[in-house]
């Protein structure tokens, strides 16, 4: 398996074909001074950009024109000279001047049209089932045979992007498709990208067989091990502030420790996202993004970007050199580590085993996840060929489709003695006219009211409103069996908000007439009437967190894997060394404040930002852990703390933090 390293930089060099000078201020004792400034030991440099030039002499492609040397070449001697690796970036999914020269190169929509030709930016998505892979391909393979020793391809732009030009047309007819049915384009988009990974792969791998690749679509598809494991590696592309906020990296790096791949999480400098020239996050911010990537599994990549000039900017090395210089005294407790989660979160991504964009992430796989982080219980994400034998508990997110396959898994997990929480269909058969596993009711149909409300009973002691609680989307009604317990009952509004009755602003109050319930228990499952991970992630409401936290504290009899004092913005997860024989517990805690405004426009947007690091003091943790604790230490600092354990169940405080602890229970 390729290893990464802990402190990469991702540079970033898009450069339009009109700007003069490109590189003239290019010195190798600069960069190798920013290099070293930044704690950099890995950074991605450029061969061809999203403009399609090359900064290096090509047969193949087309250098710069405002270029006058081999800007790569002297920029690889540099990192080579102080021992930092380099692999090396080509824009794959887009290149202006292919598109530009060769029209029929780039993907016809349905309509018949290609692009608008007034819209800025990267909208000329190229055809990989064209002659443009043929000469994406002989650009790989030059790039490799001049570097033959280089340290990894990495391409961009990697999508299914669905093509009606004529000669997808044909190509769909003759592998008896037919263009017209929406599920056979998208089956042909798929195999043209399959055709894609194949070759492209082979291109970067033509000299050297373990050269490292990574192809990246800006998110990890869960299941898509067909397309996945072209790669050598995964980077997780996530800048909080560039539209992935603050909880998309723990989702995803949640799912990629499940995978026989080393991982790294991809942030940004920028104070926004790509591209942005003069942004800048505070030191802080990028400490805390940097610490969250150790304390899930993953190696640190920071992006960057180079001015055409190539000249460093001090400013940013500065910036990045705070965080990585924690990371470095942080590495020893962070390398070959594997998760402790006794919870799996079963992934309501749709088509999984095929390649999605990032925007086909599950908004109830968001929403289930962040209750999770929230409530700083350690999970893995699972694709629908996990398996389920090390966790105690399994969530199914409320839009997952219930397969054969995986109601025999639940069936036999149940058997075994584990428990299930789930919501909305997740436990109906695929017509979604009965229960495939039973929560101990019978499905009656869809209700016709919307919103609901929430209430609170006996099993959800903890619950702080016991009035009604308003909840959108509608729920299924059930009629309980009669050892079933009720753990949340459910209200209706008088009526539906329609033009011939309405109240108030919004919508009707509760009306006092019993229904069905909201959640219910046999006490091996819980079930959830409503949308309930969906809705958390649309509404943010943290008391449908209550009621959840309630539902796993029923099915695991009080006994959570983790209990803390973290406040919920604080983040807690338990990595194992074994070859140490230790564990390390990871907290977490940086507020957040939301600046800017919401209007729809790309560079005036609401974003999350981190600007004041506060020390949390006294922070008390009780982690359940599968072998026997001998000792607990604070680190890299080395200070002993007091700790007790009884019945697996490891107890000790935290005296003060300041974004990022870690603790050494050794073994």
């Amino acid at each position: 398996m390729h290893r990464l390293r802990f402190r990469q930089v991702h540079l970033d060099f898009h450069t339009h074909g009109s700007i003069p000078g490109i590189g003239e201020n290019f010195s190798k004792r600069a960069f190798q001074a920013a290099l070293k400034a930044g704690h950099i030991d890995s950074i991605t440099l450029f061969s061809k950009c999203h403009h399609g030039y090359s900064y290096h002499p090509t047969k193949v492609g087309t250098r710069h024109p405002h270029l006058k040397f081999d800007l790569l070449s002297r920029q690889i001697d540099a990192c080579r000279e102080i021992g930092v690796r380099c692999p090396l970036y080509l824009s794959a999914g887009v290149d202006e001047l292919s598109a530009m020269q060769h029209p029929e190169w780039v993907i016809k929509n349905r309509d018949g049209s290609t692009y608008d030709p007034l819209q800025v930016g990267w909208f000329k998505r190229l055809r990989f089932n064209s002659a443009y892979l043929d000469h994406l391909c002989a650009q790989i393979e030059e790039v490799v045979q001049r570097w033959p020793d280089n340290d990894g391809i990495f391409l961009d732009i990697i999508s299914p992007w669905e093509d009606f030009s004529e000669g997808a047309l044909q190509a769909m007819k003759a592998a008896g498709l037919n263009p017209e049915r929406p599920e056979d384009s998208a089956t042909y988009a798929q195999q043209v990208l399959l055709n894609y990974y194949q070759r492209s792969t082979a291109a970067a791998r033509s000299v050297r067989k373990d050269t490292p690749v990574f192809h990246n679509g800006g998110h990890i598809p869960v299941g898509a091990t067909k397309f996945n494991f072209f790669n050598s590696h995964f980077e997780l592309e996530s800048l909080p502030t560039g539209g992935w906020g603050y909880d998309h990296f723990a989702f995803s790096a949640r799912y990629a420790a499940t995978q026989p791949r080393d991982y790294l999480g991809m942030t940004g400098k920028f104070h926004t996202t790509w591209g942005e020239f003069g942004g800048y996050k505070r030191a802080a911010a990028l400490r805390y993004e940097c610490a969250a990537m150790l304390a899930y599994g993953a190696k640190c990549s920071i992006g960057d970007q180079l001015h055409p000039n190539g000249e460093m900017n001090v400013d940013t090395y500065k910036l990045i050199g705070a965080a990585y210089a924690e990371v470095e005294a942080r590495e020893p407790w962070a390398d070959n580590v594997r998760p402790i989660a006794r919870i799996g979160l079963v992934s309501a991504e749709p088509n999984q085993t095929l390649a999605r964009g990032h925007t086909t992430v599950s908004a109830a796989d968001e929403g289930a996840a962040r209750m999770l982080l929230e409530t700083h219980l350690p999970f893995l994400v699972l694709d629908q060929n996990a398996k389920w034998d090390a966790f105690d508990l399994i969530v199914l997110p409320d839009t997952l489709v219930l397969t054969p396959a995986l109601e025999a898994k639940a069936k036999k997990f149940l058997a075994r003695g584990g428990k299930l929480l789930a919501a909305g269909s997740a436990l109906l058969t695929t017509e979604k006219t009965a229960f495939a596993l039973d929560p101990g009711a019978r499905l009656i149909g869809r209700s016709v009211s919307d919103p609901d409300y929430l209430v609170a009973t006996a099993h959800t002691p903890d619950v702080p409103v016991r009035a009604p609680v308003v909840i959108h989307g509608g729920a299924y009604e059930v009629k309980p069996a009669a050892k079933t317990r009720v753990l949340v009952e459910r209200r209706v509004p008088y009526f539906n908000r329609t033009w011939e009755h309405f109240c108030s602003h919004q919508h009707a109050p509760d009306s006092p007439a019993k229904v069905s319930p909201a959640a219910i228990s046999d006490g091996n499952v819980a079930w959830f009437a409503h949308d309930i991970f969906t809705r958390y992630r649309h509404y943010g409401q943290p008391l449908y967190r209550d009621f959840v936290v309630a539902a796993i504290d029923h099915l695991l009899s009080g006994k959570r894997p983790v209990a803390t004092t973290l406040p919920t913005d604080g983040r807690f997860n338990l990595m194992e060394q074994p070859n140490e024989k230790r564990f390390v517990a990871h907290l977490l805690y940086a507020p957040k404040s939301l600046r800017g405004t919401s209007s729809p426009s790309d560079t005036n947007k609401a974003m999350e930002v981190i600007e004041d690091l506060i020390p949390l003091r006294g922070v008390t943790v009780a982690v359940h852990v599968p072998r026997k604790v001998k000792t607990a230490r604070l680190v890299p600092e080395s200070t002993p703390l007091a700790f007790t354990q009884n019945e697996g169940v490891v107890t000790f405080t935290v005296p003060e933090f300041t974004a990022h602890a870690m603790v050494e229970l050794g073994y």
